[in-house]
């Protein structure tokens, strides 16, 4: 068995080694590449993560742009000028932008698919759907992968190695189009069997499926929304991407159960990785 392996859920060990892979990467390169960081809200844990993202960008060699706006046409008009930036090799966003004239999955297929590296403009979700790694344009370029959906799966493969997944049974809390939706599509890829629920699937039903998931990611923003821990089955693993908490994390204690939470083993540094992982591939690394 690979020395990686730690039958744990460990993102601070995963987001260090692909972020040490992000570094080698832009060593490669021989240039800082550019990228946009947009924000484009008030949201206190978006503006938080814009700064962790900014200071990760400075520590690794990547010349990131602050950028702010504050209505969809600013949003549009940025965007068009990024995608002819030959400087800019990436762009992220943050969502939910929640703009009256413009709908989120709308700003996300107006970024150029080759600089998306939030991998959510619909021809990425496409390739992702069919499993094609590499662009079809002749560039040989990677194709762009959602990265709070990769980041999860990237942390399980850490940890207990890259066929875990197959027949697997892995229930997700939450059908958005960054993190329910691509995740299912990822975890069908590596032959595991996905449940996407949602605030409309039926209550008896998510106690069913609760108990038969051996992964189950939530990443429900309610405040006082939590699972019952005696509804999950001893052994399963546990990602919890709700800033609220959506797991009693002292009872998964008592019970052995491994999990991630929001804070000391958060997902989101993976995620951060993932994002300036995707940005090499764009800025030129194969």
């Amino acid at each position: 068995m690979p020395s990686t392996l730690t039958g744990k859920l460990d993102c601070q060990e995963t987001a260090q080694h692909y972020l040490r892979l992000v570094k080698s990467n832009v060593e490669k390169l021989g240039f800082a590449p550019g990228l946009g960081v947009i924000l484009g809200t008030d949201d206190s844990g978006s503006v938080t993560y814009q700064r962790w993202l900014m200071k990760d960008c400075e520590d690794l060699g990547i010349a990131a742009a602050d950028l702010r706006v504050q209505n969809g046409m600013q949003l549009v008009k940025l965007l068009a000028r990024l995608n002819q930036d030959e400087k800019t090799h990436g762009v992220f966003i943050f969502y939910p932008l929640r703009y009256p004239e413009i709908k989120d999955d709308e700003v996300m297929d107006l970024v150029d698919p080759g600089k998306d590296i939030e991998g959510l403009h619909a021809i990425n979700i496409g390739f992702l759907n069919k499993y094609r790694k590499r662009l079809d344009d002749g560039s040989q370029h990677r194709c762009m992968t959602p990265c709070t959906a990769r980041a999860i799966v990237k942390t399980l493969k850490r940890g207990f190695g890259d066929a875990w997944l197959a027949g697997k049974t892995v229930l997700v809390i939450n059908d958005s189009l960054r993190i329910g939706r691509p995740l299912t599509a990822m975890v069908a890829n590596l032959k595991a069997t996905p449940i996407l629920c949602h605030a409309n699937t039926n209550k008896d039903h998510l106690e069913g499926f609760i108990k038969m998931a051996d992964v189950i990611v939530s990443a429900v923003p309610a405040p006082g929304y939590q699972i019952r821990t005696d509804w999950i089955k001893d052994g399963a693993l546990c990602f919890d991407l709700s800033g609220d908490g959506n797991f009693d994390y002292e009872a998964l204690d008592r019970r052995g159960i491994l999990y991630t939470d929001t804070t000391k083993n958060s997902v989101g540094k993976v995620t951060r990785a993932m994002a300036l992982l995707n940005l090499t591939y764009a800025a030129g690394v194969e």
